[in-house]
């Protein structure tokens, strides 16, 4: 298990209840390769470190995660407007909406981004039971999980262990525990991301014709799979990824022109992508987004294809 050699850092200006600003060495995140076997059920791996004492952000809708808090604390606000805390292992399920991140920092935080195929393999779980909330990892891991917590929290805090050696045991501990899954499950989500990858706007019904079962059925398996029905999946990552597109650097105009003419009118478009990223279109690019532009780095949706030819 190796990083990737990504060590990126940004800066968050204060917002409006006064935090104090970010310094650019104040935030790190590093991403580690997930093992070949293990890569089917975790997209991403990841140590996130914030310095700042306290932090208010918005997340966008995000795939379901496994994160263990070496440091810190924090709690997430849901747009139905719950609050749960993140325990030093939590599992957070799949996103449905954007989500209020407050954090109590310095924050040191190693997560593992779940993929629909993996949050149910490896939690023997159904993921719309978890969509926007945070439980403690243990609800879904057992009391192992909480040991291995502890040892982390200890070794990261003394420095005699290394993110690289966390990351192989938790890979050990998460493949111990893997679930078998009904091959017809796995084609099922395979040519919904597949579906998802093909178009920025996929038409629903393709989906239904590429799959042999009943419409119902389709829908549940989806559900529980991915967290939502293919509609509400489908707008989901268009927001994400016109949100995702908008603020990358590196697109060219004419996708920034596709994306826009994806959506019925102007009005439309604020309202899915404030729904989903947490923030308007203009707001975006504002200084006291500069975490969640983090969360948008198109790398992230490695499950998804964001990036049409």
């Amino acid at each position: 298990m190796h990083d990737s050699g990504m060590g990126e850092h940004n800066s968050i200006d204060h917002g409006p209840d006064g935090d104090i600003g970010l310094s650019p060495d104040m935030l790190e995140v590093v991403k580690f390769v997930p093992p070949p076997a293990l890569a089917p059920f975790v997209t991403q791996i990841y140590f996130f470190r914030c310095d700042q004492e306290h932090v208010r952000d918005f997340q966008p809708a995000a795939p379901g995660h496994l994160i263990f808090l070496l440091k810190g604390s924090g709690m997430l606000k849901f747009q139905d407007g719950h609050v749960d805390a993140v325990t030093k292992a939590s599992v957070i399920g799949p996103g449905l909406a954007s989500v209020e991140l407050h954090i109590d920092g310095p924050l040191h935080d190693l997560g593992f981004a779940l993929s629909p195929l993996g949050f149910v393999a490896l939690t023997g779980r159904a993921a719309n039971h978890y969509v926007d909330r945070a439980v403690p990892a243990s609800t879904l891991f057992g009391p192992e999980i909480d040991i291995l917590t502890e040892r982390f929290i200890n070794g990261h805090a003394d420095g005699t262990m290394r993110l690289a050696e966390m990351v192989d045991e938790v890979a050990k501990f998460l493949l111990s525990r893997l679930k078998a899954v009904p091959p017809s499950h796995v084609h099922l989500v395979q040519t919904v991301i597949g579906w998802l990858s093909s178009d920025f706007d996929p038409d629903v019904e393709q989906l239904y014709a590429q799959l042999d079962m009943s419409r119902s059925t389709t829908v549940r398996l989806i559900t529980k799979y991915f967290g939502s029905a293919p509609k509400q999946l489908m707008r989901k990552y268009r927001a994400l990824r016109a949100a995702t597109i908008m603020v990358d650097p590196r697109a060219p105009e004419q996708m920034r022109a596709q994306v826009e003419s994806i959506f019925y009118d102007q009005p439309h478009m604020i309202r899915e992508i404030r729904q989903f990223a947490g923030r308007t279109p203009g707001a975006l690019d504002s200084n006291d987004a500069k975490l969640m532009r983090l969360w948008l780095n198109r790398d992230n949706f490695r499950d998804i294809d964001s990036f049409l030819a």
